[in-house]
């Protein structure tokens, strides 16, 4: 809270710059919370299709899709 206190003090910070960064900070937040929850979806989705298939092909599009999400993160080995 200190370090909040000090940056953000109004005594020392223009008022109109803080509520225009609050609102950015809102909106940002706002975006990450739908971004959030259009990755439940696709998941949702996803598992949807998977449990259409036997056993055998769950496994192997559990690996494919693990595989795509490491090359989507540009996950290699040493870097996770």
């Amino acid at each position: 809270m200190f370090f909040y206190d000090q940056m953000f003090n109004p005594a020392t910070v223009n008022p109109e710059y803080y509520r225009m960064v609050q609102a950015q900070i809102a909106q940002h937040e706002w975006e990450q919370n739908r971004e959030i929850l259009n990755a439940m979806k696709a998941v949702h989705d996803l598992c949807s299709s998977v449990k259409k298939l036997d056993m055998d092909h769950q496994q192997q599009a559990f690996l494919a899709c693990l595989q795509q999400m490491a090359i989507e993160m540009n996950w290699q080995r040493g870097n996770v």
